[in-house]
């Protein structure tokens, strides 16, 4: 019987899997494992899933951290129904699903895909910054689910300032006890790559930071505005309430905006470059050539 299969790493996006029954499925942080999840308590190759036509078995592949069902750790189980599961500190759900519930999940997706693209067609650089920036916040947070967030951006040669918000007042941003995640901000700044939880409070990095848990952040996504392998801003978004995680879907679909967005941004910043070197040129009494008139003086 087929199943989905879905792992929750606290500090990165849910990892969610169709699977088909008579075929083996290695668990591991290793990236030839069928099921790669990456933890630190994970081992290169620590659990095989197997299906059949009568249910799944998991069985532990000489893992440092074990797994553990119900609490308990052990070494091998027989699934016959959905159940939750531990590999080392990662918690993940194995569904039994029929051919229908396959088709259904992928036909989601593929329409998220479709929403996505819409949405993303609609950032254009003739928006203006103004207009394209707060859009870029909505697109991220229709698609994420999640309820607040804002846009960090500078244009060449300018600090970053907050250009747009939802959810959140700039009076709310700057203040000192700002309810959001700045680790979470300059980490995905630093690095130039999206920063994600789907549960902050089991997070090494981000549980025990003040502004994290005096917001109640449940989950959170910071997602850098690139430019040239630059990261010229970020689109933050975070949720106070429990909800669907952040999956790896979620974060194809979001980085493909925030990149379109980027894109969008720096044509913007080359039109309005190009235009007020035109400007320049304008009042300083200097005219562009016209090629006709070249084409005169050559032919002439």
């Amino acid at each position: 019987m087929p199943a989905r299969f879905t792992a929750y790493p606290p500090d990165g996006p849910a990892l969610i899997r169709l699977l088909q029954d008579d075929v083996s499925y290695r668990i591991g942080r290793a990236h030839d494992c069928e099921l790669c999840v990456e933890h630190f308590s994970i081992s290169r190759f620590h659990a095989e899933l197997r299906g059949s036509q009568s249910g799944w078995s998991l069985s532990d592949i000489g893992s440092k951290n074990g797994l553990r069902v119900d609490g308990h750790m052990t070494e091998h189980i027989s699934m016959n129904k959905a159940t939750w599961f531990a590999v080392g500190d990662v918690y993940c759900w194995l569904e039994l699903i029929d051919a229908a519930a396959v088709a259904m999940f992928r036909a989601h997706d593929e329409r998220r895909r479709s929403i996505s693209r819409s949405l993303s067609s609609r950032l254009l650089s003739s928006l203006g910054t103004a207009t394209l920036l707060p859009q870029t916040l909505d697109v991220v947070l229709e698609l994420t689910g999640l309820e607040r967030g804002f846009v960090l951006y500078a244009a060449a040669g300018e600090p970053l300032r907050v250009r747009a918000s939802r959810g959140l007042a700039n009076e709310e941003i700057a203040q000192q006890g700002f309810s959001g995640s700045v680790t979470a901000v300059d980490r995905a700044l630093a690095e130039h790559q999206s920063v994600v939880c789907c549960d902050t409070n089991d997070s090494p990095w981000l549980g025990v930071r003040p502004s994290v848990r005096l917001g109640g952040i449940r989950a959170l996504v910071c997602v850098p505005l690139r430019v040239q392998g630059n990261a010229v801003g970020i689109v933050y978004a975070d949720s106070r309430k429990p909800g669907p995680p952040i999956t790896e879907l979620d974060l194809e679909l979001i980085t493909n905006v925030a990149d379109h967005a980027a894109t969008a941004l720096a044509a913007s910043q080359l039109h309005g470059d190009v235009a007020e070197f035109l400007q320049a040129a304008a009042n300083a009494g200097l005219q562009a050539p016209l090629w006709d008139d070249i084409r005169t003086k050559k032919s002439g």
